[in-house]
């Protein structure tokens, strides 16, 4: 993939998102890490190692980012093809799954599950 079609794929993946609490026309800086405090420190820690992993990758990322399409709330998306480890939204979990994310993966929409590790 050339860097123009890189380019675009990266801008249709980033609109898809924005701020939580924000409207479809607001959107996360690339390659920042937003915490929530409504997170654990554990949490926290496993999403900023990931992003330190994508960043090593020499990929984009956003975080903290409000679905478009089904409003669903994702800890990490990858905006390079192919994403992180074939996926292009992270979910960091501590305990279980949301009901809403269990949802999007049943309908099919490209999730991995990373577990903090106690």
């Amino acid at each position: 993939m050339n860097q123009k079609e890189l380019k675009l794929v990266r801008y249709k993946i980033y609109h898809s998102y924005h701020v939580p609490g924000c409207g479809h026309q607001t959107t996360r800086k690339v390659n920042a890490i937003f915490f929530s405090p409504a997170n654990g420190l554990a949490h926290e820690m496993k999403k900023a190692e990931i992003c330190y992993e994508l960043l090593k990758e020499g990929k984009q990322f956003i975080t903290e980012a409000v679905s478009n399409a089904d409003g669903r709330r994702v800890d990490i998306v990858c905006l390079d093809h192919g994403g992180y480890k074939g996926c292009r939204e992270i979910e960091v979990v501590d305990t279980c799954i949301t009901k809403m994310t269990q949802d999007a993966i049943d309908r099919g929409t490209d999730i991995l599950i990373e577990k903090v590790s106690q």
